[in-house]
């Protein structure tokens, strides 16, 4: 009997021994649940945090170049109407040279805007007049009405978006 009893009591020992493991074993695996969960939210968080930085770079650097085209488009403006006034003026050959190098200018800086994506428009003499993207400075009698009579400045898109609309004279 005591054979019997010592075989029982170590039955009892190992199946005790059994389910101690087992319990640990379940509780290594909640664990395991618990730090794989733990994981997949913080690669999630990185990921979406890799996301925002790329859109807000992205952002900042549209801003940069629609900051520096609206800066810029101007000083282009000035270039461009002075040139336009030599036609008016008697220049002897000397500053006729000097104008050619603005005018010489005026077209490398253009290049750059198109690289860039700035891209300059000017809408033609007879279009309908759309407020989307002309902007009406002043009206004339001549001309078909609600159309385009004459164009002062032109307009401007950075990557397709209008940053300056074409300043116009428009027919009523």
């Amino acid at each position: 009997m005591p054979k019997k009893k010592n075989e029982e009591i170590k039955k009892k020992k190992v199946e005790t021994q059994i389910q101690q493991l087992a319990q640990t074993i379940d509780t290594l695996e909640d664990e395991k649940l618990e730090i794989t969960n733990q994981l997949k939210r913080a690669l999630a968080d990185y990921q979406n945090l890799e996301k925002n930085t790329a859109k807000l770079t992205h952002l900042r650097f549209l801003q940069t170049k629609k900051g520096l085209a609206e800066n810029i488009i101007p000083v282009v403006d000035a270039l461009t109407i002075a040139i336009k006034t030599k036609e008016d003026l008697e220049i002897d050959e000397k500053t006729q040279a000097w104008v050619a190098g603005i005018v010489a200018t005026i077209e490398n800086l253009e290049k750059v805007f198109v690289d860039i994506g700035l891209k300059k428009f000017i809408p033609q003499k007879g279009k309908k007049f759309d407020p989307n993207i002309h902007e009406a400075l002043t009206t004339v009698s001549d001309g078909e009405k609600g159309h385009i009579y004459d164009t002062i400045q032109p307009g401007y898109t950075l990557d397709d978006v209008i940053i300056r609309p074409a300043r116009v004279v428009v027919s009523k």
